[in-house]
């Protein structure tokens, strides 16, 4: 995105300036426009057409305190009242930074998937998906606390969020720079899935990237409470960057349920070109058999972004 306002919050500044905690604060605006086209197929007989568009709103604050660490606000809006994202950091330095978020800040979120695609995961926009129960390691939920320090070249942090009667709990670890285009990484949870209910989850990969070339695989096991009723996800993909404008990537995500004897088979081809704040995307993602029950979907999906 490209910031097209930023304000200096004058009033704020001399407010946390007097509560000596700050100062001095600054608000930045930034958003993006979306016009859609998408093409649904959910069985032989059920299709769909569709046009959208999607706006996003975010606005990002900062402040520095008087003991130097940096005090940061975001919140995004999607379309006329829809919160999608609201955290506070505080940047500690050298400690690490803390946050209370809605999104993944830190733990076994932010590295939920990490294999490249061609603008959307394989399984996006097809049905149910995206949560542990799909062998996605995506347990958190609501708001949540998150940590993040780096050592000796390590990424390592932490999450938890209170969902039924215990916490949900998750740590990630990567390692970006291991050699010169290599990124690896591995993360756990303990995922209470309901009040009586808990499955712990692991999940790792490794990326390479050389040139304009990303290719990656990632493998997630989820250990559910029910016998026999354990997913296991392993998905890889490849992104070419042909020039600056134009990319292109394919993706696969399979998932095996052991409670059903068929597999989710999920492919997705996506094709990118990027002119100034302008981005034109063509999607396509299939779907077979869904939760492990038979059945075939399709979706194809046409975007216009613009940023502001």
């Amino acid at each position: 995105m490209t910031n097209f306002k930023k304000i200096g919050l004058t009033a704020l500044a001399g407010t946390l300036a007097a509560t000596a905690y700050a100062q001095a604060g600054a608000l930045s605006v930034s958003g993006t426009a979306r016009m859609e086209y998408q093409s649904t197929q959910a069985s032989a007989t059920a299709k769909s057409d569709a046009f959208a568009q999607n706006t996003t709103i975010s606005f990002t604050g900062s402040g520095e305190l008087d003991n130097g660490m940096t005090v940061s606000y975001l919140q995004a809006q999607a379309g006329a009242s829809t919160l999608t994202s609201q955290g506070v950091t505080l940047d500690m330095g050298d400690m690490g930074s803390i946050a209370i978020t809605n999104y993944n800040f830190g733990g076994i979120g932010t590295i939920q998937d990490m294999v490249p695609n061609g603008g959307e995961q394989p399984w996006d926009d097809l049905g149910t998906h995206g949560t542990p129960e799909q062998g996605v390691a995506a347990p958190h939920s609501g708001n949540r606390v998150g940590y993040k320090t780096t050592a000796g070249g390590a990424i390592i942090s932490a999450s938890m969020d209170y969902q039924q009667n215990s916490p949900t709990t998750s740590i990630a670890v990567q390692l970006p720079n291991l050699v010169e285009g290599l990124n690896i990484g591995a993360g756990i949870a303990t995922d209470q899935a309901s009040a009586t209910a808990e499955q712990d989850i692991e999940t790792m990969y490794i990326k390479y990237a050389m040139g304009g070339i990303s290719v990656g695989y990632q493998v997630t096991d989820v250990e559910r409470t029910a016998a026999n009723s354990d997913i296991e996800r392993t998905a890889y993909g490849i992104s070419f960057a042909v020039n600056d404008n134009l990319s292109i990537g394919y993706g696969i995500s399979d998932t095996e349920f052991e409670e059903n004897t068929l597999d989710e088979e999920n492919t997705g081809i996506g094709i990118a070109y990027t002119s100034g704040g302008m981005k034109l995307g063509i999607i396509n993602n299939t779907k077979d058999n869904s939760g492990g029950s038979a059945g075939a979907e399709e979706m194809t999906e046409f975007q216009l972004t613009f940023a502001f």
